[in-house]
């Protein structure tokens, strides 16, 4: 709250410091509703891109890019109602201006947040405890992808070698225990860290994400945890269509000049239509045609059969890997939400092989088929393309059980961000070879 207090402070700043660059005759003081109003529109709006977040262990990068989106919505918006409600403060020199000193006001408060929240959080020793050196290599690879500065990966221990890792212990601020560990370890592993003080990250199993929203209960002298049963109402669904159908008519118009431009590009610059179908599993598993613009070469897996695609697939036109970065490629699918087989937001769809192979290995993927497929989800928004389909799952259950109507909003004004983060659409990186060593010449030792 004292965050958001402050940016609403720095509105009513640019505004004052607006008025006075351009001499206007009307002053902020003389509109202090409006300038509240604005103020508390701008914040609105940051909170629903997320900007509110925790800071510590995030790129700076991204809070950029959610200030120039907000901030240009929100003069939008203001430029928009001074052509209703006529005020001289409004102008549209006023409004830019005002803006600009804005982004540099927030851009430069956040930043030396930013820092301090880095200064304090930083720096991190982290130690990767897993049963096996495979999945524990996967995991380093997380934390030497992630925003720099934060984390520091000091070695990688096997859940088995107590002693060793009780002593190792004392050096490091940061545990991060497998999940592919088991149940016995873990509790093993959870004390030793209590009992020194150490921070402990855990990847959740499945029927962890299913606990997240438990309440506290007691039956006689038993602690117990009481999962809630997520019900759908009959007013979520109506809330949740009559999103789908607005935002969808309002995405088609706003993204049809791009969308002729693309079926252009394709058919131009490669050989084959520009759109294609493609059947997918919806609700309930019942398949569907899901429309998509072609970003690979015409009959990709007439000789391989079904393949997911990697980060540098050959099969990829190089229109398509533009497409991909900026998620283009599924704007089709609007048709598809506009037919009742699609919702903006929730779990992607995946093909017929695909959900039996991964049902077959993960029991709770059905589980995502309960509800409609979305355009966007929580998994394309918080994941990556080259992102394990286990890692993309624990972000669905999560979104299925939090559903909210706030929740879909954020996703889709997130995913609209992500368009321009080209480095979110990109596979995960390999560890460089000398990192890798160390890593596990310290298993080893």
């Amino acid at each position: 709250m004292s965050l958001v207090l402050f940016d609403i402070a720095l509105i009513h700043l640019g505004y004052f410091t607006a008025s006075l660059l351009l001499n206007s005759a009307a002053s902020p003081l003389d509109n202090a509703q409006s300038v509240t109003y604005i103020a508390a529109l701008t914040c609105g709006v940051l909170y629903l891109f997320g900007f509110y977040l925790d800071l510590k262990r995030k790129g700076f990068t991204p809070l950029i890019y959610i200030i120039l989106f907000s901030i240009t919505i929100v003069a939008f918006l203001s430029v928009l109602g001074g052509s209703y409600y006529p005020m001289q403060y409004l102008s549209l020199e006023v409004v830019l201006t005002a803006s600009l000193i804005h982004v540099i006001l927030l851009i430069g408060s956040r930043f030396i947040f930013w820092r301090i929240v880095k200064g304090l959080h930083g720096q991190k020793k982290v130690l990767i405890v897993a049963n096996d050196e495979t999945s524990g290599i996967a995991l380093a690879d997380k934390f030497l992808s992630h925003h720099k500065g934060w984390y520091i990966v000091t070695g990688l221990f096997l859940a088995s070698g107590k002693k060793r890792l009780e002593n190792s212990l004392q050096e490091v601020d940061v545990v991060l225990i497998s999940p592919l560990v088991d149940e016995k370890q873990r509790t093993r592993l959870v004390s030793l860290c209590v009992k020194y003080e150490k921070e402990i990250l855990i990847v959740p199993q499945f029927f962890e994400v299913f606990i997240q929203g438990s309440t506290q209960q007691q039956v006689d002298d038993m602690l117990v945890l009481s999962i809630p049963v997520v019900e759908s109402t009959i007013v979520k669904r109506v809330l949740k269509r009559t999103f789908d159908v607005v935002g969808s008519f309002l995405l088609v118009v706003a993204t049809s000049p791009v969308m002729i431009s693309l079926w252009m590009l394709i058919r131009l610059t490669s050989k084959g239509p520009a759109l294609f179908k493609q059947e997918r599993l919806g609700i309930n598993g019942q398949p569907y045609l899901i429309y998509k613009f072609r970003s690979m070469v015409q009959d990709a897996e007439k000789e391989t059969g079904p393949v997911l695609a990697t980060a540098r697939d050959s099969r990829i036109t190089p229109i398509g890997k533009w497409m991909r970065a900026t998620r283009l490629d599924e704007l089709p699918q609007l048709y598809n939400v506009v037919k009742g087989e699609m919702s903006l937001v929730g779990p992607r769809p995946e093909r017929k092989f695909f959900c039996d192979q991964f049902q077959r290995e993960m029991a709770e993927y059905s589980y995502r088929m309960t509800v409609k497929p979305g355009l966007t989800g929580l998994a394309q928004v918080m994941a990556k393309y080259a992102t394990t389909p286990e890692d993309k799952l624990r972000f669905d259950l999560f979104y299925i059980r939090n559903y909210s109507l706030g929740s879909d909003i954020k996703i889709v004004l997130q995913t609209i961000r992500i368009l321009f983060q080209r480095g979110q659409a990109r596979g995960v990186g390999e560890i460089n070879n000398r990192k890798k060593k160390e890593i596990i010449t310290t298993t080893r030792s």
